[in-house]
């Protein structure tokens, strides 16, 4: 037996993130917000590691949610919580780059590629491993604007993160594949 579309609806128990975010705003209550960690808490810190090391990940993850908690109030709508606290990570991973004196101020074309790639390089098999390298490499606006889209992001939500036009980041998503074809060669290649 089919069930209404209408009776569906009133059986499908998920809130979205927008109304998590909401509740939690307006109640405080930590279950809004323990919610919203369950379901964002992996992405942004696989986000962080990709582009820092750990312990500067762990930290900057902390912030981001100590920042989330102390949100007072909804000055505009949220209509995306998912980019709106990739924001608030990407933000807050910068200033710590910046506090570090990590923070690269590379232009894209001044990046050079090595002129090996990472299998011969480091005469690894594991392609899972050269890739990560690869990735590592890449200059960080092109890796930031791939591991979004890796994350699951839109192009128009990683212009929303990061604040760029959509043609910025269609390049940087242009040159991140380009490089990482030139760096690990095709497949059939030996």
């Amino acid at each position: 037996m089919k069930l209404p579309s209408m009776i569906k609806g009133w059986l499908n128990t998920t809130i979205t993130p927008e109304r998590l975010l909401e509740h939690y705003v307006s109640t405080n209550d930590e279950k809004y917000l323990t919610l919203l960690v369950e379901q964002f808490n992996l992405s942004i810190y696989h986000y962080l590691i990709s582009l820092s090391d750990k312990e500067t990940a762990e930290d900057v993850l902390q912030t981001t949610w100590l920042k989330v908690m102390k949100v007072q109030s909804l000055t505009t709508k949220h209509t995306n919580v998912k980019s709106w606290l990739y924001t608030i990570a990407r933000n807050t991973l910068i200033d710590e780059l910046r506090r570090q004196q990590k923070w690269q101020w590379q232009a894209l074309e001044a990046h050079h590629l090595n002129c090996c790639s990472p299998a011969q390089e480091f005469e690894m098999n594991d392609r899972l491993a050269s890739f990560n390298f690869a990735i590592n490499q890449l200059p960080f606006y092109q890796r930031e604007a791939f591991i979004f889209q890796q994350e699951g992001l839109s192009i128009i939500e990683i212009c929303d993160v990061t604040n760029e036009h959509f043609e910025t980041v269609k390049s940087r998503l242009r040159y991140a594949r380009k490089n990482l074809k030139e760096m690990l060669g095709t497949p059939h290649e030996q």
